[in-house]
């Protein structure tokens, strides 16, 4: 058996956009991953005891916190690569500590656009796709998983 799929594909444009930004723990290509470094970040500035984190020793207080941190709240970060970013997390926090002369809660998140690229975004949502087969993949599970769809066949 066969099914042929024909789908309305609405319409989209080959847009610039940023694909690679640098934050204080690493690059990524995905602007909503950078806005999770932002959250855990101002997370960390509302804890109370974050000064004496800070303080603590790197391989027995600091690190293991940071890595844990990243474990619960940058989900999209693969398995085998906490022990890294936690590291880095806990190297950032380290420039706060005594006598650095930057104060943690007066850091302000800033994220550089390290590479541009194009993307396609179709006008009707906000979501961009690297390649037409990933658009219209994604469009193609939209219509198929409506309710109401049928599929006849040929």
């Amino acid at each position: 058996m066969r099914i042929k799929l024909e789908i309305d594909v609405p319409e989209f444009e080959w847009v610039e956009v940023p694909t690679l930004y640098r934050t204080p723990i690493g690059e990524f290509n995905d602007i909503q991953h950078v806005n999770l470094i932002k959250d855990l970040i101002e997370y960390l500035q509302r804890i109370d005891e974050i000064e004496w984190i800070i303080n603590s020793n790197h391989q027995h207080v600091r690190h293991p916190f940071c890595r844990e941190l990243v474990r619960d709240r940058l989900r999209f970060i693969p398995e085998n690569q906490i022990y890294h970013f936690g590291e880095k997390l806990s190297h950032f926090l380290m420039g706060f500590r005594e006598m650095s002369g930057h104060e943690f809660s007066e850091y302000k998140f800033d994220h550089q656009v390290l590479s541009n690229g194009k993307k396609i975004q179709f006008k009707t949502f906000s979501m961009m796709f690297d390649t037409e087969e990933q658009a219209l993949r994604h469009i193609a599970k939209i219509y198929t998983s409506r309710d109401g769809f049928k599929f006849e066949k040929i």
